[in-house]
């Protein structure tokens, strides 16, 4: 066989190794169709070529789509790919993780907080802590002890293996809400002090959140907060196991995703569950201990997870929630002794965003004025209650500004409650300007009732707009 021969013979294996290659993840989708996916969201349906009667235009479209999220071995190419990427150039595949060194992932949603952009203005962090001033005055009045945490972002700890050419801000809305908390006498656990006093690593590697043994630091420093005190000796013994998979890991490398090492403690759980729980995350969970004391009421995202077992353990009656807003009248129907709150520090706005579902602690207004502003309000049924909620007009807010909402009758009895200061995202940006309150359906008088929207700064207090209702 001559030269020429020999490199045809070579270009045609070359072609039909590229022609396999291609045509496998089509052919292969009558045997191995890519029908689930590790990633949050629903895969296409196979189009229909005829869709009311006519022929449906965008078929060749919704085709193609169709075939690049079912074809064969779609999650094992998509995890070579990113463990390609990730492993040998440092470069992740995934818009929501960062590849740090040494094998480090970061979730790319607490980029704005390390580099200290797209932060809240001041007046949106005075909103967020005023509402749980708020919150924390209505679970005390109701004989419950309240503390705050705020789960610390894993960079904001551990920021060795950022990648270089991220460079860390000095403020964000956790370093600047701090001194803002204690003006407020908000009774807030800082559990960035505690991390830092531990010359350990208590995050995982490729998960975005604490260790076990983080989880427990939490607990311990939260039920202090709670003036309770975790007995440590029952957690003296532990191993190291290769057993978990980090949220990161699997969001990036998907089927390829392996575990790491993490802290197992040999304590064995003496709480069960109450309702039908498959998992720590799930929405609501009650846990019972007949050994426990106490009850405990928390409000956590998925940073409670790993703390559930601790403090499950402590408490004789124990409720989790993870549903938001957070529904207060869970204190009226369990009574708990205990409140804890847990947010995570990448969504501290959320204070500021998402009132709790409670009515406001009532007023008395005093030399009251009118004013024609550019005030809205607007008024919707939520189940039970009426949510009242608008935005005041700027040009009269102040950094100090409060809000109260009067609900008049038409003999002239009033009731006046302060509702939340809100902070919404829009194109423009942050606007801090928003207001919202809850009313109890049953608490208000048949027939028509008039609402009037008063804007509080120091002594002077101005309604801003009335707005009427009938039932």
């Amino acid at each position: 066989m001559n030269e020429t021969m020999k490199k045809k013979t070579w270009y045609l294996i070359y072609i039909a190794a590229v022609l396999i290659l291609v045509l496998v993840p089509f052919a292969g989708m009558s045997v191995a169709a890519t029908n689930e996916t590790t990633e949050n969201k629903e895969l296409a349906a196979f189009p229909e070529l005829r869709i009311d009667g006519g022929w449906n235009l965008r078929f060749l479209g919704e085709l193609g789509t169709y075939f690049e999220e079912h074809f064969a071995f779609r999650q094992e190419l998509v995890a070579a790919n990113a463990l390609l990427r990730g492993r040998l150039l440092g470069v992740s595949a995934s818009d929501q993780v960062l590849v740090g060194k040494d094998g480090w992932l970061y979730f790319t949603g607490t980029l704005d907080d390390y580099l200290g952009e797209n932060q809240m203005s001041d007046k949106g962090l005075r909103n967020a802590v005023s509402n749980l001033s708020l919150m924390q005055q209505h679970i005390e009045e109701r004989g419950s002890r309240f503390v705050l945490t705020i789960a610390p972002n894993k960079n904001s700890l551990y920021d060795g293996n950022m990648p270089s050419n991220y460079l860390r801000g000095r403020d964000n809305n956790r370093v600047r809400i701090d001194a803002l908390l204690k003006e407020a006498g908000i009774h807030y656990v800082d559990l960035y002090e505690a991390f830092e006093e531990s010359e350990e690593c208590l995050y995982l590697q490729e998960d975005s959140h604490w260790n076990n043994k983080g989880a427990l630091l939490a607990c311990s420093r939260l039920l202090e907060g709670l003036g309770r005190e975790l007995d440590a000796s029952s957690y003296s013994s532990c191993e190291v196991r290769k057993e978990q998979t980090g949220d990161l890991a699997e969001m990036l490398y998907s089927v390829a995703a392996e575990p790491e090492e993490n802290i197992y403690y040999d304590r064995i759980p003496i709480y069960a569950y109450v309702n039908d729980v498959k998992s720590t995350e799930e929405d609501w969970i009650e846990t019972i201990n007949p050994n426990g004391q106490g009850t405990l009421l928390m409000f956590r995202d998925s940073f409670g997870n790993s703390m559930l077992p601790f403090l499950a353990n402590e408490f004789e009656h124990g409720y989790f929630s993870r549903l938001v807003p957070y529904n207060l009248g869970n204190l009226d129907q369990y009574r708990p002794e205990y409140v804890i709150v847990e947010r995570v520090e990448r969504r501290i706005s959320f204070f500021a965003e998402q009132p709790p579902v409670m009515e406001g602690p009532v007023r008395v207004p005093e030399n009251l004025t009118a004013a024609a502003t550019d005030t809205t309000c607007s008024i919707r049924e939520d189940g039970s209650w009426y949510v009242v909620e608008g935005r005041l007009d700027p040009d009269f807010v102040k950094m100090d500004s409060r809000i109260y909402v009067s609900v008049r009758t038409e003999d002239g009895e009033a009731v006046t409650r302060e509702a939340f200061c809100t902070s919404s995202m829009d194109e423009e940006g942050w606007n801090d300007d928003g207001y919202q309150l809850y009313l109890k359906q049953s608490s208000l008088p048949e027939g028509k009732v008039h609402m009037d929207i008063i804007l509080v700064n120091g002594d002077t207090q101005t309604n801003f707009r009335t707005e009427e209702l009938k039932r």
